[in-house]
């Protein structure tokens, strides 16, 4: 009895073996589904090197934009015998509509009137920031670094101006984005100054109309 139980076991174990070695079989040679996996392997390196290639084309396009606000910004002071703070913010406004269509925050910007004494030495003489922000951290009789010994015409002076953006991309940590100084000849500037300097002068007082120069 206990033999033919055994032998009942056996030939009951055997189909089943051979049902699960057929099944991995076709399991071993079954496909479907192996695209979906991999996709799901891959799609997250595709969608990140996807984010950071639009991350870095807006970064390069908004530099490129930052550059042109700061010419923009330097050829409308050049431009000007005095200058008041309404007329700062004015010219302000107008170079950071050079941004378009880009909506971020707004960059800050700063102006310096910077003038060349007799010897060639370069200072800062006055300043308009926008939101107070003063872009290269200069105060009035700062000496300012000239790109070339060519610009340090004596008794001469440059308007320079600055701009800097804090941009923060899709994936990208925020960073300071700098439009590199630039340096105008004023185009119709007054004499000014105990040193006679032709520049561009600050409206002090919009009353009484005083106005500074170096």
């Amino acid at each position: 009895m206990r033999r033919l139980s055994l032998l009942t076991s056996s030939l009951s174990v055997r189909p089943i073996r051979r049902h699960l070695a057929r099944f991995r079989r076709r399991l071993a040679r079954n496909d479907r589904g192996v695209a979906a996996v991999e996709f799901a392997f891959i799609a997250p390196i595709m969608l990140t090197m996807l984010v950071g290639i639009v991350d870095v084309s807006n970064a390069v396009s908004i530099n490129w934009r930052m550059s042109q606000l700061n010419r923009t910004l330097a050829d409308l002071t050049s431009q000007a015998k005095t200058l008041t703070t309404a007329e700062s913010q004015q010219i302000f406004q107008a170079a950071a509509a050079t941004m378009s269509p880009y909506t971020g925050p707004t960059p800050f910007m700063s102006i310096y009137n910077v003038t060349i004494n007799a010897t060639g030495v370069a200072t800062v003489c006055w300043i308009f920031s926008s939101y107070g922000s003063n872009v290269l951290g200069l105060s009035p009789g700062s000496p300012v670094t000239l790109p070339n010994s060519g610009m340090a015409v004596p008794k001469s002076s440059l308007i320079m101006t600055a701009a800097k953006l804090n941009y923060a991309g899709l994936i990208t940590p925020s960073f300071d984005m700098d439009a590199k100084p630039l340096f105008f000849r004023p185009r119709a500037g007054s004499i000014l100054g105990p040193n006679s300097i032709e520049q561009v002068g600050q409206v002090l007082n919009t009353m009484g109309n005083p106005i500074y120069g170096c």
